[in-house]
């Protein structure tokens, strides 16, 4: 054994370039040197080896060399001259590559070689067969994908690039194979185009583990002979946006009082129920634009939607809103209501002059100057309603109108009122709290660009079994109680009162904290889902919609960075100008591109307020 002495290394072609007393000094085909023992080496020629880069191998006719040998076989260098005409380092590669394959030869440099028997030859030339013929239908599946003309059963292969597409995987064989990255927006681009993807389909539930399939556990029952306070001597309204499909809130108001009537679902969904457990794992229902999904089972909305049906249990909070405009609990009732359906449009044209919604909006216009009294926060920015119906995709405002306002502040004030309440009475109760915002409120006014900083200076509110001041609403301490049908917080909180109202136990402080984190974590995920999804789906807007052009206003400017706010959209879209330009310009903006596999677009100032000049952005 010399220097240039080929040999094989954990199955890779080698040439000595050194021998010592205990280690021998390789360099494999891949360029690396390493030291090693002897025992870890297969030598295959004496040498010298000029390089390891070889050829490819001519053609054997192994037939007519297994009729050549006999029981006795052949010695490697042998073997090697016969298949191949030479015994060369290059020869002797291939003759152990040969070898190894064992189809029609078996052994070893050292220990020469035989006769594959018949039986193993013909199983391992099958084999071989249907690897080649495999890699024939693979090479020809790579060739339709290219050429954008698959058959129908080369859908079950695409199934690898779906889940690069749905964030379920890393990797795929197939986008390897056509030298895409196994990207999701690369997988989206690719199955759009092969239309295995529709040009709408939202890839962003799954990239982010939320669960959009409606809920499968039983509702429960409630109990038909629990005794409920018959309250459908007057009417109550549920009043809410023209769309939608799920009410649990109304109100009322008489002698002075402020009834707020909500959906009663924790009637039927008891704790550690199966609707309950689910639910508590959903954390909230989802408003996607494509498709809404409920926290409750089918059924939740139909039995208990206020103003669904003619009579409907509810439970009501009774509130007394004081001259000073603290809001006290009278009493929390189990109930039976009739509701009267209305939208913002419909109660601002028949209610809100009535003498009942006067007394009301006075009332609540108390409660609404104590909270500002205590440091409430008002952040009027644009809001809008994405939705995808039939192929078209809409967007509607939700402009900030007094019914609105009345109806908002009605369900502040039923949490408000209610949570002072169990905190008095030391209940076990899910709280919610907000720290006070990281800015100087005495610099603010109350342009788009004041309230966006405002916004973003707020902390997410922290629902949780502690009390404390909710800055942003000014109350303290604070409570939801009014969308048990939406967010389990809600459910779980009716679910506690239920108990103290029937003198049953109480759920502790522990369940409840544990309940509250996995629906908390749940509820996140589903708000970032809204937004990316609701983000897609404008971008599939824009791209549908090449000539637009709007107005927007710069709400943050660094340096030459600017985030424009397009309150047609509700939508701040980042982007750079070098010009000049400040804090609240408004500018006239410009559709460029958009790309919503890629989650990008490119729009243009085409003018500023206060000059000509224009760039892109």
């Amino acid at each position: 054994m010399n220097n240039g002495t080929l040999a094989v290394y954990k199955g890779k072609a080698a040439v000595i370039t050194a021998v010592g007393k205990d280690k021998i000094e390789i360099r494999t085909q891949d360029g690396k040197s390493s030291s090693v023992r002897m025992k870890d080496l297969e030598l295959l020629h004496a040498g010298p080896v000029v390089s390891l880069s070889f050829p490819p191998p001519p053609q054997t006719d192994w037939n007519e060399l297994v009729e050549l040998a006999d029981e006795n076989g052949f010695s490697f260098a042998e073997f090697t001259e016969l298949a191949y005409g030479e015994n060369t380092p290059a020869a002797a590669w291939y003759a152990w590559n040969a070898l190894n394959e064992g189809i029609y030869f078996t052994g070893s440099p050292a220990d020469g070689v035989k006769l594959q028997s018949p039986e193993k030859r013909e199983e391992l030339l099958r084999k071989q067969e249907e690897k080649e013929s495999r890699k024939k239908q693979r090479e020809e599946l790579v060739e339709r994908i290219r050429s954008n003309s698959l058959q129908s059963e080369d859908l079950k292969f695409l199934r690898e690039i779906e889940a690069v597409g749905n964030g379920e995987s890393e990797n795929s064989s197939l986008m390897r194979e056509l030298n895409i990255e196994s990207v999701p927006e690369k997988a989206h681009a690719l199955l759009c185009r092969l239309g295995i993807w529709d040009e709408l389909y939202d890839p962003w539930p799954r990239r982010m583990g939320v669960d959009i399939s409606m809920p499968q556990a039983e509702l429960g029952d409630s109990d038909s002979s629990e005794e409920r306070e018959d309250l459908t001597g007057h009417t109550c309204y549920a009043i809410d946006d023209a769309s939608s499909s799920d009410p649990d809130d109304a109100v009322a108001f008489a002698d002075g009082l402020l009834y707020v009537h909500v959906a009663d679902p924790a009637s039927a969904v008891t704790p550690g129920s199966d609707a309950d457990e689910e639910a508590s794992w959903r954390g909230e229902s989802s408003y996607l634009p494509e498709i809404q999904v409920p926290m409750l089972p089918e059924g939740a909305v139909e039995k208990f939607g206020l103003g669904l049906s003619e009579k409907t249990p509810a439970m009501t909070f009774v509130i007394r809103i004081d001259e000073e405009g603290y809001p006290h609990l009278e009493r929390i009732a189990l109930s039976v209501i009739r509701a009267e359906r209305h939208s913002y449009e419909s109660a601002a044209a028949s209610l809100m002059e009535t003498p009942e919604f006067i007394a009301m909006r006075d009332a609540l216009e108390r409660f609404r100057l104590r909270r500002m009294a205590d440091g409430a926060l008002f952040i009027k920015l644009p809001e809008v309603k994405t939705r995808l119906q039939d192929g078209a995709i809409t967007f509607t405002p939700c402009p900030v109108t007094p019914e609105r306002e009345l109806v908002a502040n009605a369900m502040l004030c039923a949490g408000a009122a209610t949570a002072a309440f169990m905190y008095d009475e030391g209940i076990p109760f899910p709280f919610v709290t907000q720290a006070a915002p990281d800015i100087d409120l005495d610099t603010l006014g109350d342009s788009l660009a004041d309230m966006f900083q405002l916004r973003r200076s707020c902390s997410a509110g922290v629902t949780g079994v502690t009390a404390g001041k909710h800055s942003g609403l000014g109350l303290t301490p604070y409570s939801r109680v009014t969308s048990p049908l939406r967010r389990y917080a809600d459910l779980l909180a009716h679910q506690q009162i239920r108990r103290y109202l029937k003198k049953e136990p109480l759920l502790d402080l522990e369940y409840i904290e544990k309940r509250l984190v996995r629906a908390d974590e749940a509820g996140t995920m589903r708000h970032k889902l809204e937004k990316y999804a609701n983000e897609y789906f404008l971008l599939h807007y824009f791209k549908r919609h090449p000539q637009w052009q709007g107005r927007g206003t710069v709400v943050e400017k660094q340096g030459e960075r600017l985030t424009v706010l397009i309150p047609e959209f509700a939508y701040c879209c980042k982007c750079r100008f070098n010009g000049g330009i400040r804090e609240g310009d408004e500018v006239e903006l410009l559709y460029n591109a958009a790309d919503p596999v890629e989650m990008k677009i490119h729009l243009q100032i085409k003018k500023i307020q206060e000059s000509s000049s224009s760039s892109g952005l």
